[in-house]
Order: structure tokens, then C-alpha cells, then sequence
């Protein structure tokens, strides 16, 4: 028998006169062929349905086999009936019930089916095969409910070319809420634009023209050294670098824009004007919020949650159709000597705006710090709505083309990025793996151990003692060496290959 691409997608073959193929769903296929034997001799395929994508293999099988005239479920236990585990079963029921439209998406489900395998092959199979569902029973006698007769084909064989990759406008992503985190305002600010391009919602905007955006985007700059930026690569051309805001004279200007409260003719406000100046429309005399909210109540209790400044005014803003302000509030907070500032956008253009506005806010973190007298800590930035417009959109793919796709990782360990939640030491003793904790500092925090990586991996994930997705892969292709160690017997060394026995 023919089968499709059976390396991946695994099957068991039976008898080469039967008429059935058996699906398994959630349930082992060589459990059940060991467990009754005679399944082998009255199908002739059998195979699992672990997920909605099976559907794909499974149409692909039978177009194959067209001798295969019955189609049996066997979605017996717990996990083939948990909601997960009926999710491609019931795809399969759906399709047998009501068929494929004409671009292929099983009626009255959102399913499209690969667009390889054809809505007219995938109409044949309906009429000709019989579904089957035998979940109810117990496997033998689900077994014996098996039809006996001689598989006698329906139509010629057919092969449909494998899948091609999809063209994926948009990755599959958490709802809402992403952290990312960096040295420098232009490290991380280019993870950002990669995380809109790759993972954002294309959608409108009240200006008539599409965003990409991602919202509850939290970036955190960790270590930015000076007032300006300091890694612009050299070959990045000028007109990039003025679209951006990386220039010296775009981020002078924002400077101006944050730590003055004055406001030219023509202008109706600044982020300066409101922060430093904040007053209603009722001639009341302005506040200096960066003076008084924030430096004034840090300097008088340094461990105040009182050091926030806003920059909207309601009577203002509330109704105003244009010129609201896009920065909605920042905060200043005094952790272990350093005072952390906490900005938060409503609307953020990450594109053309993000790194002037930065480097704005780092201008008044270094004010707020200066004048408190505590070092300067990280600036966290909120964009509740993180966008990239239409217009900028071939220009930020290019450059997270070159700046990320394309470019090799990294195999040098960079110690300024370590994880701040501490690392591990692994050695094997008595037969068992020994996962030691350690703290930034050097500091023993814990000891786990068990003799299969598994399990140690699942505890370390329980409790969240790692940051880092490469962090966590070394962490388990180390734990998963040291476990087949201890199984050939050769000795083990963190951080380097295993030496096999000739």
C-alpha cells in the first residue's frame, strides 16, 4: 500500500484485503494491535488523529487507498474524549456530514483543508466511505464491529503534491501582553519591530489607512549608557535613520520636547508642557509634576508610589478629536538604590516615533535621578497599542530582514544578558541528575534531581526559575545529555560533548 509521507506520519499496515481503516484517535496504535491482535487482520490501515491538522494525512491515506470502503473512529478513553482530543474526530464527522466548500473549508467549521487535496477528490471519498464511529465501545468490541468484506476500489489512485509552506500574514500569538527586554533602546526597540511585523493584527485606523499592531507591549531598556544612541550600525543609510528618529538632531528635539514645559505659537502642547506644567481650563495655576509628584515625594519618602505624572486633562481631552496625547502617564519607583521609570502609551508608533520618544524619556530619567540622588534604573515602557502604519511596512520588514531573519544567531555567550534569575549546574551522582541552582551572584538557591530530564525540566518550569527561551533550550538539551549518559555509562561534563564508547 501507498502511503503518505509515512516517516512523519506514521501508520500501521494490516491486511492488504481489508476495507478498513481504523483510526485510533489519542490511543496507541501498537497498544491496541497488541491488545487485540485480530485488528490487523480486519484493517487495513490504522493510525491516530492527534490533532485537527491530521485531517490533512488522513484524506491524503485514503485518496491513496481507495480500497479502504470504511472509516472507523475509535475514540475510546479519557483523553480521546477530553475536548482536545475530540477536535480532529469531530472535524472528521463534520466533514462526513456536510462536506468542503469550494475552497475547501469544511462547512460549518472555520477548517480549510489543504488546498492540494482537491474539494472534488475529498467529495468522492464521502460517497464512497463509510464513517464509522465505534467510540463507544471497549477495543474488542469495537473489533468485532468491524465489516469483513474485501476491499474493492472505488476510483484510481490518487497523489496529491505534499503541502506547500504557507504564505503566514500574521504567526500565531498570545491575545494580548508581550515583554521584551534589552541593554539599549535600539536592541530592544528592534525586537519590537520584529514582534509587530511577525506576530501583529492587521487592522484599520481612524486615519482610513491599516496598522499592524500588537497590544500590552512592555519593553524594558535595561542599561542604556548615555543620552543618545551608540549602536547605530554604520550601514544603516541616512534616510533610515531620519524615518526612525536616530538621529542626533531628531533626539535633541525630543530632549526639548520632555524637560521643557514651554510650548511654541502654534503648538497646543508637548509631553514637557503637560508634565511639567499640567493645568485645566480653569486658570488654575500649573503643577510641575516631575518637581513635585515625582522628585518632590521620592526625595521625601523614597520608597513613595506617589511619583506618577500624567499628561492627560480631561476637560480637554476628553472631547478632542485630534492632538490627544499619545504618552497617557509616567512613574517613577525606587528599587534597591535605583529609581525606575514607567512610561505608558496609549498609541504607540513604533516605526517613526518610539526611539525620539525613548530617549526623551531616558533625558527626564536621568533628571529624576540626578536630583534624587539614586542611580538610574530601567526605563519600562507600556505601548498599550504598539503599531507599525502601512506606509512603514516594506521598510520595517527589510530591516528586521537584515537585522534578524537573516542573520546567524549568535554563538557567543554574551554574560551582560545572562539570566537574571540564575543559572544552572548539572552533574550526575549515583545515577541520578543533579540540577543545582545558582543565583547571579554565585549563591546556592536549590538543588532538584531525578533520573529522567523530564522530570526535572517539568519541576524547573513549575516553578519558573528561568527567563529565557535560549536559557531554557540549552538548559534541556544539557539535561537531555546527561539522561543519555547515565544510560550508555560514559561520563558526563556540562557544556561539552559526550565521548561514546567505540
Amino acid at each position: 500500500m501507498e502511503l503518505f509521507l509515512p516517516d512523519k506520519y506514521p501508520v500501521l499496515q494490516g491486511s492488504l484485503t481489508a476495507s478498513v481503516g481504523f483510526c485510533t484517535v489519542w490511543n496507541k496504535m501498537d497498544v491496541a494491535t497488541t491488545a487485540v491482535p485480530d485488528l490487523l487482520n480486519k484493517a487495513a490501515l490504522i493510525g491516530t488523529l492527534y490533532s485537527r491538522q491530521g485531517v490533512n494525512p488522513l484524506l491524503r491515506n485514503l485518496a491513496l487507498n481507495p480500497h479502504i470502503r470504511t472509516l472507523a473512529l475509535w475514540g475510546f478513553g479519557p483523553l480521546s474524549q477530553s475536548p482536545f482530543g475530540k477536535s480532529g474526530s469531530n472535524l472528521i464527522q463534520a466533514l462526513w456530514k456536510s462536506g468542503v466548500s469550494e475552497d475547501g473549508v469544511i462547512k460549518g467549521t472555520e477548517f480549510q483543508i489543504e488546498p492540494e487535496i482537491t474539494p472534488a477528490v475529498i467529495e468522492t471519498i464521502r460517497q464512497n466511505v463509510t464513517l464509522l464511529d465505534l467510540s463507544q465501545y471497549q477495543l474488542r468490541e469495537a473489533v468485532d464491529h468491524l465489516p469483513i468484506e474485501a476491499g474493492v476500489p472505488y476510483m484510481e489512485p490518487v497523489a496529491f503534491d505534499p503541502p506547500a509552506p504557507r504564505v503566514v500574514e500574521t504567526f500565531p500569538r498570545e491575545d494580548v501582553g508581550f515583554t521584551l527586554r534589552g541593554k539599549t533602546v535600539l536592541d530592544v526597540w528592534l525586537q519590537v519591530i520584529f514582534h509587530i511585523m511577525r506576530y501583529g493584527t492587521v487592522k484599520g485606523t481612524q486615519y482610513g489607512m491599516e496598522q499592524r499592531e500588537l497590544p500590552g507591549m512592555q519593553w524594558v531598556i535595561e542599561n542604556e549608557p548615555g543620552l543618545f544612541p551608540t549602536n547605530v550600525p554604520d550601514d544603516w543609510p541616512n534616510e533610515l535613520k531620519e524615518t526612525i528618529g536616530v538621529t542626533r538632531e531628531a533626539v535633541e528635539q525630543y530632549h526639548k520636547v520632555f524637560m521643557e514645559s514651554s510650548v511654541k505659537e502654534g503648538v497646543s502642547y508637548t509631553y514637557g508642557s503637560r508634565l511639567r506644567a499640567w493645568a485645566d481650563e480653569s486658570g488654575m495655576e500649573p503643577i510641575d509634576q516631575i518637581a513635585h509628584c515625582i522628585i518632590g515625594n521620592l526625595k521625601r519618602s523614597p520608597d513613595s508610589r506617589r511619583g506618577v505624572g500624567i499628561t492627560f486633562v480631561p476637560p480637554i481631552d476628553t472631547f478632542a478629536t485630534v492632538d490627544t496625547p499619545c504618552l497617557v502617564s509616567v512613574q517613577a519607583l525606587q528599587s534597591e538604590g535605583k529609581v525606575n521609570l514607567f512610561a505608558t502609551f496609549r498609541s504607540h508608533d513604533i516605526f517613526k516615533a518610539a526611539i525620539p520618544n525613548a530617549f526623551g524619556l531616558i533625558a527626564m530619567h536621568q533628571q529624576i535621578a540626578e536630583e534624587t540622588g539614586f542611580e538610574r534604573g530601567a526605563l519600562c515602557i507600556q505601548s498599550v497599542s504598539a503599531h507599525i502604519y502601512e506606509g512603514d511596512f516594506d521598510h520595517a520588514k527589510k530591516l528586521i530582514d537584515c537585522a534578524i531573519v537573516e542573520r546567524p544567531p549568535a554563538k557567543v555567550w554574551d554574560a551582560s544578558m545572562a539570566d537574571p534569575r540564575g543559572a544552572f549546574l548539572i552533574r550526575i551522582t549515583d545515577g541520578k541528575i543533579i540540577a543545582e541552582h545558582q543565583g547571579p551572584d554565585g549563591a546556592v538557591l536549590g538543588e532538584y534531581q531525578s533520573s529522567t530530564a523530564r522530570e526535572l525540566s517539568l519541576k524547573i518550569a513549575q516553578m519558573s526559575l528561568i527567563s529565557q527561551v535560549g536559557h531554557a533550550l540549552d538548559l534541556g538539551h544539557e539535561l537531555q545529555k546527561a539522561e543519555h549518559a547515565i544510560k550508555l555509562n560514559v561520563p558526563y561534563t556540562q557544556d561539552h560533548p559526550l565521548i561514546l564508547h567505540s
